[in-house]
């Protein structure tokens, strides 16, 4: 852990606060796509469940794992890197970052982080900018300030937030994807704990018979002391959650996430209220006043963002500290590249209302390849970067292979 009272930490500390604006000069954008076709090359085509992991996935196929990266450089030569939700084209983020945010960037306080967040916002104020490609766009460059911000005073960003409150995260594994037989469900469950997970997520969203024939089944191979949670990516309506609500009850589950359409929160409240089940929404919500609606009609319990989607950090610290106000924990959707994992565990680090941490284990080269010293993961949680910055270092060489045009 880095010395706040160290020469160097106080020199750098002098140098930022002393030195006035640290200008931007330059903004590199980098979509990144590793398709599971090449992941499966002597296969007709990869495994359907691989494909169609979740509910979510019926209209538009998962066909690989993508990210768009942000390097935004100053004229002090220091380099930030952030990364945007790629799903389901990271050329997207990419050209909106180069289109529309890069004039609004240039020459502004790299330091400023909160100031150039409202810029950016307020840039889109008339065109939508609390959801999609817009504001992940954002949580792109806000992860990038982020990263510079701790590399100038050489600092990990979580103690620029203010922690660490703690410098490991528990974790569960996700997803025990929509296998056609209970039989590969429970395969794939033990494959999780074998890696050591003590906590596992299981898609639903096909009927209350057929999740309760795989959640039945993975339930009575992992044992009572194994925490199994459920996601049905807005799988159904009222009636419908209801009766999965009551299969859930049966098996002594409780985590119930997204089970009925994103905007659906009126509904949310009531089928909280008929099943008394933990209510967890916002993977596919975002922003503060997404959490806010959630939170007046007491909706939830447990909300998800992802930091390479709601906005960075700037905007998840805003979301964990209004969701604290209500009671509501925290519960990061951990669905990206290695980048936005390091980011979601500097937050976390500081967040005191964290509930836990969603590790997602689909095939990602993206993820740990990318960096050159991933997290360690050992018992069931992943140790806080303690580098500068975010705390990770590029693997260029992972980059450079799945790099994808934006032309």
């Amino acid at each position: 852990m880095t010395d706040l009272t160290s020469p160097q930490t106080q020199g750098a500390l002098a140098l930022a606060s002393d030195a006035g604006p640290l200008r931007i000069i330059k903004i590199e954008t980098v979509a990144l796509a590793a398709k599971f076709s090449d992941l499966y090359p002597n296969a007709q085509q990869p495994p359907e469940w691989l494909l169609y992991p979740a509910a979510s996935h019926r209209v538009l196929p998962r066909n690989g794992q993508y990210a768009s990266l942000v390097k935004i450089h100053t004229e002090d030569g220091s380099v930030g890197i952030g990364e945007c939700y790629g799903l389901p084209a990271p050329e997207v983020t990419a050209t909106v970052i180069k289109t529309i945010m890069e004039p609004l960037l240039l020459g502004q306080d790299a330091m400023a982080v909160a100031a150039i967040w409202h810029r950016l916002f307020q840039g889109q104020a008339a065109g939508g900018r609390t959801r999609g490609f817009y504001l992940e766009a954002l949580a792109g460059i806000d992860l990038a300030l982020w990263d510079l911000r701790g590399k100038i005073l050489n600092q990990p960003v979580h103690r620029l937030l203010g922690g660490p409150i703690r410098d490991e995260i528990n974790c569960y594994a996700s997803p025990v994807a929509l296998h056609e037989n209970p039989e590969d469900s429970v395969s794939h469950a033990i494959q999780y704990l074998e890696e050591g997970f003590k906590a596992i997520k299981v898609k639903i969203g096909r009927g209350a018979r057929t999740d309760r024939l795989h959640l039945s089944a993975v339930k009575e191979a992992v044992g009572e002391d194994i925490t199994v949670l459920t996601d049905a990516n807005c799988a159904y309506d009222l009636d419908e959650a209801t009766k999965v609500g009551a299969v859930l009850r049966d098996l002594d589950i409780d985590w119930f996430e997204e089970p009925l359409a994103v905007d659906d929160l009126a509904n949310l409240a009531e089928l909280r209220r008929r099943t008394g089940l933990t209510m967890v929404n916002g993977e596919t919500q975002f922003t503060s006043y997404d959490l806010r609606d959630s939170l007046v009609l007491g909706a939830i319990d447990v909300f998800m963002p992802n930091v390479a989607r709601c906005g960075g950090i700037t905007e998840a610290m805003r979301i964990a500290a209004l969701a604290a106000a209500f009671h509501v924990d925290i519960a990061p959707h951990g669905v990206g590249s290695g980048v936005s994992v390091c980011a979601a565990l500097q937050l976390m680090a500081a967040t005191p209302n964290l509930r836990t941490y969603e590790y997602n284990r689909l095939p990602n080269p993206l993820r740990e390849s990318l960096l050159n010293d991933f997290p360690e993961f050992t018992n069931g949680s992943l140790k806080v970067p303690t580098l500068p910055g975010l705390g990770f270092t590029i693997n260029e060489s992972v980059v450079d292979r799945f790099t994808v045009s934006t032309h």
